[in-house]
Order: structure tokens, then C-alpha cells, then sequence
């Protein structure tokens, strides 16, 4: 009977024996400790990108420990490029970031941003691994890198005419349509749109939510930039509320200044605190202290506008009620003048008609008579029968004009008749008497004149109210209240 091959067969006796070069886990780990205590027998300095921050809470929501990685941002390739992990006891993290911690508002790590840190290397048996444990963060190095960096940008803005395109868009005088970009629910979203609403005039805001703060605050931005600009606005703001130095130096990176240099909209900042000021405020149309800025900015331009709309309606209803009292007044004086002249008019009127009437049957007759005196001349001196039948015809002719002559001057007597009676009417109607009867009345003064202005009648000067069924004597009384100056 055959046995299958043992596929794993015991080694020798002689293979069991120890090898001197052969070393245990705790010895190698021994070693590795060794090897790292004399490469890095201290602290050191460490400059790298961070990235990846995690951070813990501790006990009654005290912060905890934080970790990150550090990676060398001269490598491009991602899956080369060299990455440590980093961890920062809590108690650090209280000493750098608490309270009252040196870097407290002035740096933390984010994502992307180049840090120089100072760690202690160990190695640690039990997991086999590396260990850097954070002990110091440089603050100078990474503003100082910042602050070089925005220099940069600005003066290649400037020479390429980014830094005052947006500058020399023209700012509606009016802007009621505008666009608002910052983290929806901040303090700054809140502070704007307060601000525009307890002004009380009607401006209408287009919201879009974008990061500001972290390394997706760029690329969010731009996108927000990109939708407010396709629609019919008159301004876009741009705001975030304070905080610090590295927190705000997100709007100093060249992907957010090219992009409001080059928005066709008047962008306008209002990011930080007073003592703030960004590369994307030297790009803007205009930069503002802080987010309310921004608003009340919008809102003295609209009220201006408000303001100057209402003083030029004032304006207008005075001057129109100057004219039409002047009118008024014009025709007072046209109703007197017509009333004074009319009659007179009328009747030369009329008996210039008749007269043209009585001219005009007059002529008829002259001419009928003339006519048919001359026919009967012709008709004697022509005796043939042609001429007969063509005489005949001839005076039918005329008596049929004349009668036509007779019946238009009828029609012209009457057309002037209609018109005179017309414009009796009309005088009838701007009589000053018919305007008293509609219950009116006005003053005349002593020299028979009308008084047609309060501000000319003398203290205790006499005058008489002229009414539709008689006149009653008054005297002016400079005491009444009532009475003008």
C-alpha cells in the first residue's frame, strides 16, 4: 500500500538547532528602539501639509486628543508621497489650544495648510510601530508662509489687471437685487438679512451656501459665484464673520481672487472684523469692515435713492398746484373779459349774417331777373327752331341753379345761426354769475378789482363778498387766527 507525500514534512533534527543570527520579537523591537532613540535621540522639527485632523472629547466635553498626518507637499504623486501620523495628548492640545492657549485664535491645524511642528519619535513595542507625538507648533512659519504667499498673488494680480476689474463694474444706483454668499445659518447669513429687513425697503436676496472656512472653501465659493452670476442681479455680497488669521486666509488663495475678478456682477466683501483685510477685499467692487457693513452699505445707497424720489414728488405736487391755481386764476379773468365783450360780439355777429343773407337773396334775385331778361333778348333775336329748343333748355338751367343758389344760402343762414347759439352757450356757462350760483363767491376790493391773493390785503382794509343773491361789506381782521400774514 503507496502513502501520499507528506506535504509538510518535519524538518531534520540537525535544522532544529539554534541559529546565532536569529532574533526574537522583543529583541528586534529592542533594536528598532535603539535605532530610533539614536537617530532621533530628542525632539524635532517636522514641515508637512496637514491633513485629516481628528479630534477626541474627553470627559465632560472637555477636548480630548487630536491626531493628523503630515505629508510632503513636494510630492505630487498622491500614492508616493510620504505620510506620518501624528497624535497630540490632550494636555498639549490644552497648552497650544485651550483657553488660554498660545495658538488660541491664531493657528490650528486644517486640511491643506503647511505646518512646521515639533515631535518626539518613539517606538512603540507592543503594536510595532513609529510613533510622533506632537509637542510644539510653530505659528511663525506658517503666517510668515501665508503672508508671503499673499504678497505674491497680489502683485501677480496686479500685474495681469485682476486686482481692479471687478472695481470698474458699474454699481446700480438702486441695488435692491442682490446675491448673498456665506455658510448658511452663520451669524454673518443672520447679521445680512436682518440688516436688509429692518430697513423696510423692498430688496429682494438671492442665497447661496457656501464654505468659508477649511480647504473646500475655495472651490465652494467659486461655485457660488458662478450661479449668482447667471442671474439678473444688481450686486453680490460676499461675507464671513471673524476669526483667525489662518482662518481667514482661505480668502487669500488665487482661486477665489480670480474668480470675483472676473464674476460680470460688482462683487462685495465684508469678511472678517475691522482689522481684517483678504486679497478678495482688493479685488472686490468694494470691501467692508464686517458683514453688517456689507448690508447697511446697501441700504444707505437704496434709502439715498428713497430719499431723493420722495423730495422730487414734494417737488412736483407744489409745482403742479402753482399752475393750476395760475390756470385758475387765468380763467377767472377769461370768464370777466368774455362776459364783458360776449353780448356786444354776438349781436355784430348776427346782424352781419343777416346783412349776408339779405345780400345774398338780393343777388339771387338780380341774377334770376338778369337772367331771364337776357333769355327773352336771345329768344327774340333767335326765331329759328334750334335755337328755340336750345334757349328753352338753356332757361330750365338757370332756373334750376338759381333755386340751388337760394337753398345753400338757406343752409349757410343756418350753420351760423347754430354756431352763434353755441357760443352763447358757452359764454353763458363761464359767466361769473353761473359760477355764483354753483354756490361760490369771491372778494372785490374797494377799486372794483377782484382779490385774488390772501398775502396782498391790508389790515382792516374793506372788501366785499360777492354772492349769488346780493353783496354783503366785510372788513379785514389781522387778529383772527385764521387769517393769513
Amino acid at each position: 500500500m503507496t502513502h501520499a507525500a507528506d506535504p509538510w514534512p518535519l524538518p531534520a533534527d540537525d535544522a532544529l538547532e539554534p541559529v546565532d543570527d536569529t532574533l526574537t520579537v522583543s529583541q528586534v523591537g529592542q533594536r528598532l528602539e535603539a535605532a530610533v532613540s539614536s537617530a532621533f535621540p530628542g525632539t524635532l522639527w517636522v514641515l508637512g501639509e496637514a491633513s485629516g485632523l481628528t479630534r477626541t472629547v474627553a470627559k465632560a466635553g472637555r477636548a480630548g486628543h487630536w491626531y493628523f498626518q503630515l505629508t510632503d507637499p513636494e510630492v505630487t504623486d498622491a500614492r508616493r508621497r510620504p505620510t506620518i501620523e501624528l497624535k497630540c495628548w490632550r494636555g498639549t492640545v490644552q497648552r497650544l489650544f485651550g483657553p488660554r492657549g498660545k495658538l488660541t485664535g491664531v493657528l490650528e491645524p486644517e486640511d491643506g495648510i503647511v505646518l512646521r511642528v515639533r515631535v518626539k519619535v518613539d517606538y512603540y513595542a507592543p503594536r510595532g510601530q513609529v510613533s510622533f507625538t506632537v509637542e510644539d507648533i510653530d505659528p511663525d512659519y506658517t503666517l510668515g508662509a501665508l503672508d508671503r504667499e499673499r504678497r505674491e498673488l497680489l502683485v501677480m494680480l496686479e500685474q495681469d489687471g485682476s486686482l481692479a476689474r471687478n472695481g470698474r463694474l458699474r454699481l446700480p444706483d438702486v441695488p435692491l437685487d442682490l446675491g448673498l454668499i456665506t455658510s448658511e445659518g452663520s451669524a454673518a447669513h443672520h447679521d445680512v438679512l436682518q440688516t436688509l429687513a429692518d430697513s423696510g425697503l423692498g430688496f429682494r436676496v438671492r442665497f447661496c451656501d457656501a464654505r468659508t472656512q477649511g480647504a473646500a472653501t475655495g472651490p465652494s465659493v467659486v461655485a457660488a459665484l458662478a450661479t449668482l452670476a447667471a442671474m439678473p442681479l444688481d450686486a453680490i455680497l460676499l461675507v464671513r464673520g471673524g476669526g483667525s488669521r489662518l482662518d481667514l486666509s482661505w480668502f487669500d488663495k488665487q482661486d477665489v481672487a480670480r474668480a470675483i475678478a472676473a464674476c460680470p456682477l460688482p462683487v462685495l466683501t465684508g469678511i472678517g472684523h475691522e482689522i481684517d483685510h483678504s486679497v478678495a477685499d482688493e479685488v472686490a467692487h468694494s470691501a467692508h469692515r464686517t458683514p453688517t457693513g456689507v448690508a447697511e452699505d446697501m441700504v444707505a445707497r437704496a434709502r439715498a435713492a428713497h430719499d431723493e424720489l420722495e423730495a422730487a414728488a414734494v417737488w412736483l405736487a407744489a409745482h403742479a398746484t402753482s399752475r393750476v391755481q395760475a390756470a385758475d386764476d387765468g380763467l377767472v379773468d377769461a370768464a370777466r373779459a368774455l362776459q364783458s365783450g360776449a353780448g356786444e360780439r354776438l349781436s355784430a355777429a348776427r346782424e352781419s349774417l343777416v346783412a349776408v343773407g339779405h345780400r345774398l337773396s338780393t343777388r339771387s334775385a338780380e341774377v334770376l331777373t338778369s337772367g331771364g331778361e337776357r333769355l327773352a333778348a336771345a329768344w327774340a333775336r333767335l326765331a329759328s327752331p334750334v335755337h328755340a329748343e336750345r334757349l328753352t333748355r338753356r332757361q330750365a338751367d338757370l332756373l334750376r341753379d338759381g333755386r340751388r343758389l337760394t337753398e345753400r344760402a338757406q343752409l349757410t343762414l343756418e350753420r351760423h345761426e347754430q354756431a352763434l347759439a353755441s357760443a352763447a352757450e358757452r359764454a353763458r356757462l363761464l359767466d361769473p354769475a353761473a359760477v355764483l350760483a354753483r354756490g361760490y363767491a369771491w372778494l372785490r376790493r374797494e377799486d372794483g378789482k377782484l382779490l385774488m391773493d390772501a398775502g396782498k390785503v391790508t389790515p382792516g382794509e374793506r372788501l366785499t363778498v360777492v354772492l349769488r343773491d346780493g353783496e354783503l361789506p366785510v372788513r379785514h381782521d389781522p387778529s383772527d387766527p385764521r387769517t393769513g400774514s
